[in-house]
């Protein structure tokens, strides 16, 4: 990153990237909300981390809108976000044409949040303002309990 701290091209179209790749989830999500509606806490708990991935590629478009500010440094490269964007297409995609069964999602969900927890802003970028940091840094957490809230609700299927 240059030392006006200024993003390169490149290094926006990650972060662009980044916000579609949580929209993508998002979108996902709430398609699997309205796949289980007749199952109305099943029907929420979709629709709410939803909600919470829109809050990530909000996340990302500030960081987009900074202009790098309070950045050091950005660590993934634009090949792995194109990458982990096309394959989010793909399993949209593929679970509009052949939709899963409820426990499937689940399965499949909690495998995303785990694979996903790596391109979040406090993993593919270095702060200098600490206080942005924090920030991105509630992300991963919110992962991480989303990852506990469908695995939560994956075992009750189970009982």
């Amino acid at each position: 990153m240059a030392g006006n701290n200024k993003l390169s091209v490149t290094e926006n179209w990650v972060l662009d990237t980044c916000c579609m790749v949580e929209e993508t989830c998002a979108a996902l999500y709430r398609y699997f909300a309205e796949l289980y509606a007749d199952q109305p806490k099943i029907s929420a708990l979709w629709a709410k981390t939803a909600c919470e991935e829109d809050s990530h590629a909000d996340q990302f478009r500030m960081a987009y809108r900074l202009h790098g500010n309070g950045m050091e440094s950005l660590k993934l490269d634009d090949t792995r976000a194109k990458s982990l964007l096309a394959k989010m297409h793909s399993v949209y995609k593929h679970v509009q044409e052949s939709p899963p069964a409820l426990k499937d999602a689940f399965q499949f969900a909690i495998q995303m949040e785990h694979s996903l927890a790596e391109f979040h802003m406090d993993s593919i970028a270095s702060f200098s303002d600490k206080s942005l940091e924090k920030l991105f840094i509630s992300m991963r957490k919110c992962d991480q309990q989303h990852i506990e809230m469908l695995e939560q609700a994956y075992r009750s299927l189970q009982d």
